[in-house]
């Protein structure tokens, strides 16, 4: 208890009114001693022990000269500060308490020249206008009042918030460097590295190890760049990332208590034109501005600028703890800080002059680089410090802050283990089927519900014993195996040679410094090519394609900044963080979305037809069966399609009288109506607005084997209008795309304006109305029987949403169709041909592709009408108009609107989109090989993982241009009226993108052929793909206008898609011919 009351003694002394600033001023009179003020405040005259404290005139009973006059003085002063008489009893060494708390190191407290308050873990400063640190928490050393309920008992454990360090860094090149800096982050447990001058090209994200991720964006190589490293705990809660310039990147983190935005800058140097210096901050500018008000702002990186030590007149953002002289430079980034209300952090605390130089070279010293917070939050900073010695950049040294920030709860992602389905193969799919024909499935004639369950628990057992179960949880990272010992020992030799280096300053010491980053290099490699033998082994192996896709996916996955969010947006726009409040939110937003009706009219219902449903035979199951792809997400059942394919006869035929229960009973079972929605975010707008997501059903693989043998015999009974291009056999957007352009194309050869609408319908599956798709199976002929089939399909369906904290509870579909489903598609367009039936005019003057319409007028009065009668007809069936998508197209121009039926002006345009290739209202293709040109690249930089590997053999990397990227760029080429220029266009690309596969460049002077024949990829040429095209005979039996009436020919003649194919065509016969000769 004894020490206790030296601790309020010590309390009281260094206890200071905050309602009353005073200065601590220093006074060179051995004889002035600390006078206690009756404010409790105090002012030191003399730092000598022995005149250290007098309270009120009165010598302080700590620092007394006589020990026998203790306890009387200190009852006095115990009875003046309300302290109970028993606690005056000291023993003598707690006079030297004062003493030893004045001695504490300041080395780390921060000094900003302000009024500074004292607290019990501070020390008593003897500094100009000193006070409090900004991130003191005992401002008032007094006992708190009850009502703050401090140190009373609490319903939950206090959480104090985490000490994150973020650091920033110019590294001169990240080429070589990635995995030293994952390392320096984990010994240095740096949370955020903002780092500047990458000269790396490109906008993506890597994983450098460590569970490290590296978020980069630079424009030229060989200059600027900047990037951010994010640490495992954190890169999971990166929300967006902003990369505005090849200077300036920034992302967004999210918190326990809100988010945390990071910028990390690269200022121009000296070097660079006034103009860059200003374009810079305004862009900065507007980084900072457009930073929401609550969020915790942290500006970090190489500012090319000295604020010196000098703060007179920028008081609230200049510590007066600088290094050097302000420069012209350092007044731009205190005009930052002014205008932002931003703090440089580092000049409020007192360091080394080794702590503060951020930039050596040829003897100078500077402190260039600056972490900025803004002025509200320094409190929360506890230090800021440059820390010597690291050898990763050989001129700039890496400065750190230690921020106090609430992170998230670290979860566990639930991850349950899943069958490794892929290893059904070969003696493997043997044994599995050998082992259920041991077990034996149940009789597929019993009960619905209890076969079922019976047959999946067979399945999913003999599985597991069969194939194991991974582990789940979360994967490990592979992506630095090589990080070895002899890899590590190397790399701290190279580190060892630069610190001696740096002492010494001598030649010798430098030459075996480069000599040791040779040598490091070097390993670095040999053990990284080591690593990946395997890997290469493997794509080198007859299953060759399996695994480059696979990799290319994972590595495309990797390079993505944002895989999952964490938070979302409820309807107001307020940021849920909570686990239980996001699952709610994602609920209710599908549950919502999923059971909305618009208005609609009754329809006359038609006759039922009566007529039973012939079985279904073991062919149809098994072609059934066929349709279906392998290697597609299961259902929430956990049985795909390639463990009854495993089975072979047994399970066809198993299936078959399965299937034919179902329809005789006309029930299904119970675990096929629950289905789990997947959301995937449409890579545009806000990741945490759920409307910018499309949620992907998965279904039971066997409801959809049933689902195809329903969809052959609906198809062989329906017939579907000519306008329909969508899902129909040897029907394709090419055709539809085709019919669009030969109009145009005829419309301009007579000089007649061309008006088109494409129709968008407002979320057209999801709206569907069941009554509505029931009343026009019945009006199609469709037998009852049949009729009750798929409605018990879609009666009592329920779904789950997964989302990154766990799948949410069941809740009801009522509306819609199923997404992914096998049936979907075609119940859909049945019922679109059904009530629009009395508008189709046929092609080329209606053009649907399932929900997607086009519909060409000679007037846009005509038009007018057009839109107006879909709408009223879409509108009597339940479906709806998507005003803000639906676009108005017309070849003259002219500023008159086109109308719906409710007054409301549709958006009018120069270029349109439509199913994948541009349309122009000039009818020119220009716009459309420019965009396949862009898609391709787009292709391009989601398989240059691979394509771009070194290790990868040319043959290999032509085959997956040939498969994944060429596609993307000749999509609809088959009816481009291609002039020589639009070739030159197509080639000139595809040759950019085989040499940088090969690894040369046009200095090593090696032609085209070559590196075709070395790729093994012929020439481009939409000859090929017209021909290919026309052997189908689609030319001649797809309905394109002939003419179009009236109308004058333009005098100068035009290319033309027509002569284009015939001009294709002759050109590979001949060349057919030429080659059989």
């Amino acid at each position: 208890m004894l020490p206790s009351f030296a601790n309020h003694v010590l309390c009281e002394m260094m206890a200071l009114d905050g309602n009353e600033r005073r200065r601590i001023t220093p006074d060179k009179s051995p004889t002035h001693s600390v006078v206690l003020r009756p404010s409790r405040q105090f002012n030191v005259r003399d730092n000598s022990p022995a005149n250290r404290h007098s309270f009120h005139g009165m010598t302080s009973p700590l620092t007394s000269p006589t020990s026998r006059e203790r306890p009387e003085q200190l009852k006095r002063y115990s009875q003046q500060l309300h302290y109970p008489a028993s606690y005056t009893d000291l023993p003598p060494y707690c006079g030297n308490l004062s003493i030893a708390k004045q001695r504490q190191a300041q080395v780390d407290r921060p000094a900003d020249g302000g009024n500074r308050h004292t607290n019990m873990r501070g020390s008593m400063w003897n500094t100009v206008n000193a006070r409090t640190s900004p991130g003191s928490d005992l401002q008032e050393a007094r006992p708190p009042p009850v009502v703050k309920k401090r140190g009373l008992p609490r319903d939950e454990r206090p959480r104090l918030k985490t000490l994150v360090r973020v650091g920033s860094l110019n590294v001169g090149t990240l080429t070589g460097k990635t995995r030293e800096i994952a390392d320096f982050m984990k010994r240095r447990r740096i949370h955020v590295l903002c780092l500047q001058e990458t000269r790396w090209k490109g906008s993506k994200a890597r994983e450098i190890g460590d569970g490290i991720k590296l978020f980069y964006h630079g424009l030229e190589a060989k200059r600027n760049g900047v990037a951010i490293a994010v640490s495992g705990p954190l890169k999971e809660h990166v929300s967006s990332v902003n990369r505005v310039s090849d200077r300036i990147i920034s992302l967004r983190i999210a918190t326990k208590d809100g988010f945390w935005t990071v910028v990390s800058v690269y200022a121009p140097q000296c070097g660079c034109t006034e103009a860059d210096k200003e374009a810079f901050y305004e862009e900065l500018d507007d980084v900072i501005r457009s930073a929401p008000e609550g969020d915790y702002v942290t500006v970090a990186g190489d500012f090319n600028g000295h604020v010196g030590q000098d703060r007179q007149g920028f008081e609230r953002v200049h510590g007066g703890i600088g290094f050097g002289r302000r420069n012209q430079e350092g007044e731009r980034i205190i005009e930052l800080a002014e205008a932002h209300d931003l703090a440089i952090a580092s000049t409020f605390f007192i360091k080394r002059e080794s702590q503060k130089i951020t930039y050596c070279s040829g003897g100078r010293q500077s402190e260039i680089d600056h972490i900025l917070v803004r002025r509200q939050f320094l409190k929360t900073v506890k230090d800021v410090k440059t820390i010597p010695g690291e050898e990763i950049a050989g001129q700039h040294r890496p400065v750190v802050a230690d921020v106090c920030i609430a992170l998230p709860k670290q979860t566990k992602a639930v991850r349950e283990p899943r069958i490794r389905w892929w290893k059904l193969t070969g003696e493997t799919q043997k044994t599995f089927r050998e082992k259920i024909a041991a077990v034996g499935l149940p009789d597929p004639c019993g009960l619905i519900d209890p076969v079922w369950a019976s047959a999946a628990s067979t399945i999913l057992t003999c599985a597991r014993d069969t194939l194991g179960e991974t582990k789940g949880g979360r994967r490990g990272d592979r992506a630095t195996w090589f990080w070895n010992e002899d890899v590590q020992k190397m790399v701290k030799a190279k580190k060892d040679a630069y610190k001696a280096w740096q002492k010494t300053k001598s030649l010798s010491m430098l030459a075996e410094y480069k000599l040791k980053k040779k040598e490091a290099k070097a390993a670095v490699a040999r053990a990284k090519n080591a690593a990946m033998d395997e890997l290469y082994d493997k794509l080198e192996s007859s299953q060759a394609e399996k695994h480059v896709f696979r990799l290319a996916k994972a590595r495309r996955r990797a390079s993505l900044d944002v895989t999952e969010v964490r938070a979302v947006k409820n309807e107001d726009g307020e940021v849920l963080r909570d686990a239980v409040a996001v699952k709610e939110r994602w609920r209710a937003y599908f549950e919502q979305l999923l059971n909305e009706e618009f208005s609609r009219k009754e329809r006359n219902s038609a006759e039922p037809v009566a007529g039973p449903i012939q079985p279904w035979t073991v062919d149809e199951v098994r072609m059934a069966m066929k349709k279906m792809k392998a290697g597609k997400a299961s259902g929430p059942d956990g049985i795909p399609v390639e463990a009854w394919r495993s089975l072979g006869e047994l399970g066809v035929r198993w299936l078959t009288m399965f299937f034919n229960n179902i329809t005789r009973s006309e029930k299904i079972p119970e675990a096929w109506k629950d289905s789990i929605i997947v959301p995937i975010f449409k890579r545009k707008g806000d990741a945490m607005n759920c409307a910018n997501y499309r949620g992907i059903k998965l279904i039971a693989h066997t409801m959809k084997i049933y689902e195809r043998l329903l969809d052959m015999r609906l198809r062989d009974m329906v017939e579907i209008a000519s306008d329909q291009f969508g899902f129909l056999p040897e029907r394709s957007t090419i055709d539809a795309i085709f019919i669009a352009r030969q109009v145009m194309e005829k419309y301009r050869e007579k000089n007649k304006p061309c008006h088109l609408a494409f129709l968008d319908l407002e979320k057209a599956y999801d709206r569907l109305p069941r009554a509505v798709l029931w009343e026009v199976m019945r009006e199609r002929g469709i037998p009852e029987c049949m009729v009750r089939t798929v409605q018990v399909m879609y009666d009592g369906s329920t779904a789950r949403v997964r989302t990154s904290h766990g799948i949410t509870s069941k809740f009801d579909i009522t509306v819609g169709v199923h997404q992914g489903s096998a049936l979907s598609p075609f119940l859909f367009i049945m019922t679109l041909d059904t009530v629009v039936k009395h508008l189709l005019e046929g092609p080329p003057f209606t053009l649907l592709y399932a929900d997607d319409v086009a519909l060409i007028a000679d007037s846009r009065a005509e038009l007018q009408l057009k839109i107006q009668k879909w709408q009223s007809a879409l509108a009597d069936a339940g479906l709806k108009l998507n005003l803000r998508k639906t676009e108005i197209m017309s070849s003259s121009g002219g500023d008159d609107v086109v109308l719906d039926a409710n007054g409301t002006a549709f958006t009018q345009t120069e270029q349109f989109q439509y199913l994948g290739s541009i349309l122009s209202a000039d009818g020119t293709v220009d716009a459309a090989v420019r965009g396949r040109i862009a898609c391709a690249w787009l292709k391009w930089r989601e398989a240059t993982g691979i394509l771009c590997d070194r290790r990868c053999s040319r043959v290999l990397k032509g085959k997956i241009y040939r498969t994944v990227v060429r596609p993307a760029m000749m999509y609809g080429s088959e009816c481009w009226p291609v002039t020589k220029a639009h070739e030159r266009m197509l080639n000139t690309a595809e040759m950019r993108m085989l040499r940088w596969a090969c690894g040369l460049t046009r200095r090593d002077k090696v032609c085209n052929e070559d590196i075709r024949t070395i790729m093994q990829t012929a020439k481009t040429a939409c000859t090929e793909v017209a021909v290919v095209w026309t052997r189908y005979e689609k030319i001649t039996t797809t309905p394109y206008p002939a003419g179009l009436g009236d109308g004058s020919y333009r005098k100068a003649p035009q290319r033309r898609t027509e002569k284009t194919m015939e001009g294709h065509r002759m050109q590979g016969y001949e060349r057919a011919w030429s080659h059989q000769g």
